[in-house]
């Protein structure tokens, strides 16, 4: 299904009239209260009231609602907590159930606000156990799916994270929830962005706003823009300051009060101010958000303040820096995999190790940055290491030379020298075992493989004799014998002319005829057709194919086909099969399909008898190849990759 078909779903729950809230739990509803600071008191003189009257319904209500004005500000503190979890084991039986999920739902974001995203499935899975019937219900899924995605997005399942977010939209559209509807498309852009694909990213976050702005949901369409700068960051994308630059400014003139999407986009412009050299304009616009950071005590918008103000400190000069704010920025960052952010900051803060003579610690941060570039499949920092080590190795030396001057005697220093001259003599042994062995298995593995491709090839030689002899000998004195014999019958005439077919059948089986000549096309269509004639059984071969194997190599593929298609016959209980040989730059492609019972790989391979399997597998390896078998209840695929040589 393509996030961008609209829905054959029919909206079928409709939402009912507004809940009867009375005036405090309007007034707690409301969106703009929430950050003043009679909020909180209000709701537990509220809560505690109707607990007090034992009016179960009502505190549950307002429960409710702070729990989601807390999971939306991502604002957790213990005392709440506490009373969630109070009123969950005290009071949540007195209530219907389904008028509770809000407690799995507010457990469930502040797991996956901490990271822990396995636990916050977990709760939300709670409520999708709950069947679907009406307007609430269905809502409730829709929204516990589209968080279960997000979950496994972050876990790096996108497979998974893709079919929840189907499921949610397909909830949302049968509710005909347009703010809904956009938040999975939003979903959609961060997962196809996280598989690099980055158009259809775009498209699905378009796709988004232009929900929102249908539901005149400003907030979200900011959210949106601000996913958008973040697709454009990756892509190193034209685009991005200007979307930068003309989002803050739009919010900056909104009369919107969402403080967690203020933090988002100010830091992300003081990020972009900085990569200007705009370094005095970026620091106002911290200065300005630092007390929204500390008064929302938010991880995730810490870590967002914490790395731009990081990138800031990086700006000033080497003697300035606060390390401990570099520090503090890198975890999130390894956290998120923004990998080249790790090795600009581990390169500040070897720098100020460096300007420090600290050269112990520039190793370090030199080692963490090398293990970053790993990550991005880069090794541009390699060349640095010997250098900090050489400088490091030097100190050390000039250290223990100057300790032991005022503590120990020279002899001391000697034995020290000797233990660490042996420790490097033995380290040096070890690599060169380390070599030497890996070097004997190399050429283990190669002289096994050259035994097999010999071994292989005697054995075709020797089926070529025996078929040319059968063919040419036993075959032609039957046909003499035939022609010999007097009283002739049709039964005698039969019997002989179907002990000579059998002989044929043997000989092509032991050696294709012609098949130096003809080639491994001509053959394997020969061989297709054969197999259709003398089976209940159909067979297709799509072959592009020209001739770039040698002859020995061609004819182990045509074997690995003849046992691939008599495995099929044999055990599959399948009724077609196909044959595909295509050929692309250096590598041919092999793949025989079946639509059989299929059966366990694995258990087969570790069976005494799966000699047709390993057989496919060694002449695959002979020739330069590699099988992969997969098969499921659906059937079997056998794809071969052979290097041309």
């Amino acid at each position: 299904m393509s996030c961008q078909e609209k829905s054959d779903v029919k909206v079928r729950y409709y939402k009912p009239l507004d809940d009867q809230f009375d005036k405090t739990c309007t007034w707690l509803n409301q969106k703009n209260n929430f950050y003043k600071k009679n909020y909180i008191p209000t709701f537990y003189s509220y809560y505690n009231k109707k607990i007090k009257e034992k009016d179960y319904s009502n505190a549950s209500k307002a429960l409710e609602i702070v729990c989601i004005k807390k999971a939306y500000f991502s604002t957790y503190d213990v005392k709440f907590m506490n009373t969630v979890n109070y009123f969950s084991d005290h009071y949540r039986s007195k209530i219907d159930p389904i008028k509770t999920t809000y407690i799995d739902t507010y457990f469930g974001c502040f797991y996956d606000d901490e990271g822990d995203f396995k636990k916050a499935i977990s709760y939300y899975k709670n409520v999708t156990r709950f069947a679907v019937k009406d307007y609430i219900s269905c809502k409730n899924s829709a929204y516990a799916y589209y968080n279960i995605s997000f979950c496994y997005y972050s876990m790096g399942k996108q497979n998974l994270a893709i079919e929840n977010n189907l499921k949610a939209l397909k909830y949302y559209n049968e509710m005909n929830d347009i703010v809904g509807i956009g938040y999975v498309y939003t979903s959609f852009s961060i997962i196809y962005s996280a598989t690099n694909d980055y158009t259809k990213a775009i498209e699905n976050n378009d796709t988004a706003i232009a929900y929102f702005k249908k539901a005149k949901d400003t907030s979200n369409v900011y959210i949106s823009l601000f996913n958008k700068i973040l697709i454009y960051e990756d892509t190193n994308s034209k685009k991005l300051y200007p979307l930068i630059d003309s989002t803050y400014n739009s919010f900056k003139n909104s009369a919107i009060k969402d403080d967690v999407l203020k933090i988002s986009i100010y830091s992300y412009y003081a990020s972009g101010l900085l990569k200007q050299n705009k370094v005095v304009e970026a620091k106002k616009i911290l200065d300005e958000i630092k007390p929204i950071v500390i008064d929302l005590d938010s991880p995730s918008s810490s870590r967002e303040y914490d790395t731009s103000f990081a990138e800031y400190e990086i700006k000033k000069n080497v003697e300035n820096i606060n390390e401990e704010v570099i520090k503090k920025a890198i975890p999130a960052l390894i956290e998120n995999q923004n990998y080249q952010a790790v090795i600009n900051f581990y390169d500040a803060l070897k720098n100020i190790a460096i300007h420090k003579k600290d050269f112990k610690n520039a190793l370090l941060y030199n080692d963490e940055i090398i293990k970053a570039n790993d990550s991005v499949a880069s090794n541009e920092m390699k060349n640095k290491v010997v250098e900090l080590d050489a400088k490091y190795e030097v100190e050390k030396k000039e250290n223990q030379i100057a300790l032991q001057m005022k503590t120990i005697q020279n002899n001391n220093f000697s034995i020290a020298l000797l233990i660490a001259i042996l420790i490097g003599f033995f380290l040096v042994v070890i690599t060169i075992t380390f070599i030497k062995k890996q070097r004997e298995l190399k050429k283990e593995k190669k002289e096994s493989l050259q035994f097999t491709k010999q071994l292989l090839e005697k054995t075709e030689e020797e089926r070529q004799r025996i078929a040319g002899d059968l063919h040419d000998s036993v075959s032609h004195e039957l046909l003499n014998l035939k022609n010999s014999i007097e009283e002739k019958s049709d039964i005698t005439n039969k019997k002989i002319d179907a002990i000579i077919n059998d002989i044929r059948s043997i000989s092509r089986n032991l050696h294709p005829i012609m098949f130096d000549k003809v080639g491994l096309k001509s053959s394997v269509e020969q061989l297709v057709e054969r197999v259709q004639a003398f089976n209940n059984f159909m067979v297709t071969a799509e072959i592009d194919y020209h001739d770039s194997l040698s002859t020995s190599n061609e004819l182990q593929v045509y074997r690995i086909l003849q046992e691939s298609l008599s495995n099929i016959i044999k055990y599959a209980n399948a009724v077609a099969a196909k044959i595909t040989i295509s050929e692309k730059n250096n590598t041919v492609f092999i793949e025989i399909k079946d639509n059989g019972k299929g059966f366990d790989v694995t258990e087969t391979l570790n069976k005494k008898d799966s000699f047709g399997l390993h057989n496919i597998i060694e002449r695959s390896r002979a020739i330069g190849g590699e099988a992969k078998i997969t098969s499921n209840k659906n059937g079997t695929v056998i794809a071969i990759e052979i290097k041309k040589t």
